[in-house]
């Protein structure tokens, strides 16, 4: 049984100004055929996933390529017609196949292509024809479209956020493909999409609501004729008509029984929508709560300008909270500003410099904010990720620079980062558990390796897009389909 394996993955958000380049896929490492199986090999993502199914099912994997960008603008024509024709060519080049595994985020929007993983998926079907069963991995996080779901066998969207479980979803994924090749099940699918396009604060799914959608879910997955539920909250910054909330429901030859379930899980995800909003304060409320913890460390999260929601990463609103309240025994990550940190490594670690830090790349994220501090550390950016999330795998943040400002230690960057995982400060000579409070940029991913050391968490919301129902009403929404929830009363 031979194999073939790619990913190109992209969380798009329309109304960032910047554009995601060729250049950006290859900042985050643009693997191909032999690399991919060999760099990710271990880790816990999908890939990693396919390859113990290969090993659990007894098939050979044939690796194509793997690109993957951090969230951002638009993907740009001509890095999206390049991956795509890698990808369709490298398929061709393969030869004589059984199947294909993907490994897609589900929210990429190219210019020209709303739909981006729609494309993807219609163009690999096109070029295996009909009887090839084509199986792929979605993020929670995906607007899931009729075409992908008409192009693709079965869509396996991940369970868990923040996504801990991406190497047991791409293990699913495989077994169900080996399945489909050994003529064990016949695929019929299903989407719902209720009228909902929620922002992802509240999407954790060890808490309310998506707790209880989740359970569902897994409860309707117990029935043996179903091959796979698949709940995705969707992403509303991604402005085009099918962005939102989806739910598809995979039954083995069923179609009656999967629209059933699919109807079951939405009615409950629509019932349940006032839970996702809210759960966010003001950066200033945010800091005077933090101040009032007296045991550490306190997280203090930046939502409005989350690189992992597309988000430029160098927003100062939550920095200026912090540094105008002489916060002391803290550490923020990380601002993305290449400029500071060259200026920073021109003067040398030991040096005081002042630099006007961040609020370069859009407008909608708060202005650059004067600092003076010491230079104590210059790094080259490079950690392993540790904790539960994406385990194993190289992170990349250029080079970095660690400024001490009177105790609050800011992490300054080349490259925009999530922090999803305790090596972002300890990559950095800072060890987090010590601060009293951690400021970082995020949403909900944090959650995996932060939660277990703090104290107590507080999702702050100053300038950018990237934060909760507040920030998307008062976007200049063109292509979503109206009304919808909570852009619109219903």
């Amino acid at each position: 049984m031979r194999i073939v394996v790619g990913a190109i993955k992209h969380e798009t958000n329309t109304f960032s100004t910047t554009r995601t380049s060729l250049a950006s896929f290859r900042e985050q490492g643009l693997l191909e055929r032999d690399e991919v199986l060999h760099t990710l090999e271990g880790t816990n993502t999908e890939v990693g996933g396919f390859i113990r199914a290969a090993e659990a099912e007894g098939f050979d994997l044939y690796p194509t390529l793997h690109a993957s960008a951090m969230p951002g603008g638009m993907v740009t024509n001509s890095a999206f017609t390049y991956l795509l024709d890698h990808l369709t060519r490298s398929i061709e080049d393969a030869g004589e196949c059984d199947g294909i595994l993907l490994a897609l985020h589900g929210a990429m929007v190219a210019e020209g292509h709303d739909d981006g993983e729609g494309t993807i998926l219609q163009a690999v079907r096109t070029r295996v024809g009909p009887a090839v069963p084509i199986v792929s991995t979605l993020d929670l996080h995906a607007n899931i479209t009729r075409l992908m779901v008409h192009s693709a066998d079965i869509l396996v969207g991940y369970d868990e956020y923040p996504h801990t479980d991406m190497a047991e979803r791409g293990e699913e994924a495989g077994r169900l493909l080996a399945r489909l090749v050994r003529g064990e099940a016949r695929p019929t699918a299903t989407l719902e999409k209720p009228q909902m396009m929620p922002t992802s604060q509240r999407m954790i799914t060890s808490q309310p609501p998506m707790r209880e959608i989740m359970a569902l879910a897994h409860l309707i997955e117990d029935d043996p004729e179903v091959l796979n539920v698949t709940v995705a909250g969707g992403f509303p910054l991604a402005d085009f008509a099918e962005a939102g909330f989806g739910v598809v429901v995979t039954t083995d030859n069923d179609p009656k029984l999967a629209t059933e379930r699919a109807r079951e899980v939405s009615k409950l995800a629509w019932e349940l929508r006032p839970g996702f909003l809210g759960g966010t304060v003001s950066v200033d409320e945010g800091v005077r709560r933090a101040l009032d913890v007296r045991e550490g460390p306190v997280v203090l999260v930046d939502v409005a300008d989350n690189p992992a929601t597309g988000g430029p990463g160098d927003g100062t609103s939550l920095l200026k909270g912090l540094v105008h309240a002489k916060v002391r025994n803290a550490a923020f990550a990380t601002i993305a500003d290449p400029n500071s940190v060259k200026q920073a490594m021109a003067a040398g670690v030991g040096a005081t410099v002042t630099l006007r830090i961040g609020g370069k790349a859009e407008p909608l994220y708060g202005e650059p904010l004067e600092v003076t501090g010491q230079v104590r550390r210059i790094t080259d950016g490079q950690y392993r990720q540790e904790g539960p999330m994406m385990t194993g795998v190289l992170k990349n943040m250029g080079k970095t620079v660690v400024l001490d400002c009177n105790g609050l230690e800011i992490i300054l960057c080349e490259l925009k980062q999530t922090p999803t995982s305790l090596e972002v400060f300890r990559s950095q000579g800072i060890e987090p558990t010590q601060k009293q409070v951690l400021a970082i940029k995020g949403k909900g991913h944090f959650r995996a390796a932060f939660e277990p050391i703090a104290k107590e968490i507080i999702l702050a919301e100053g300038e950018g897009t990237c934060g909760s129902e507040r920030c998307i009403r008062v976007l200049p929404y063109r292509k979503v389909r109206r009304p919808i929830f909570p852009l619109d009363d219903i």
